[in-house]
């Protein structure tokens, strides 16, 4: 879960600094609400990130 304010660049911070993992490897990242009921999809499609 979280927080559904933050951007792109929001998102890819915290794809490599919680979870470790190299947000430009082109990985689907999933993110979903605490009501589990919004998702928000990050990905990197070698020249800029898609929401």
């Amino acid at each position: 879960m979280v927080d559904f304010r933050k951007s792109m660049n929001g998102l890819a911070a915290l794809v490599e600094a919680e979870l470790e993992l190299p947000v430009l490897s082109g990985a689907l990242f999933v993110f979903c609400n605490k009501g589990r009921n919004k998702i928000k999809l990050l990905y990197w499609d070698n020249t800029s990130f898609a929401m």
